[in-house]
């Protein structure tokens, strides 16, 4: 099974970013989601963005991993 996270988008450069996974910074992948800005909220699996998601989203996935539920 694979967790698939959100994450905030810091820098990009090229085909990679560095994303921050709520204080843990991380680079990925942006190959499969060339529309990604500095500033964007994605969903994370495997090292690649897969879906760029709003920030009231990524918001709510926190709380809920936060929560244990």
């Amino acid at each position: 099974m694979c967790l698939n996270i959100p994450a905030k988008i810091l820098e990009i450069k090229n085909n990679k970013a560095i994303a921050d996974f709520d204080g843990r910074k991380e680079e990925v992948d942006i190959e499969l989601t060339k529309d990604i800005k500095v500033g964007d909220y994605a969903i994370i699996s495997n090292g690649f963005i897969i879906k760029k998601i709003s920030a009231q989203e990524a918001e709510e996935i926190f709380k809920f991993i936060k929560e244990g539920k």
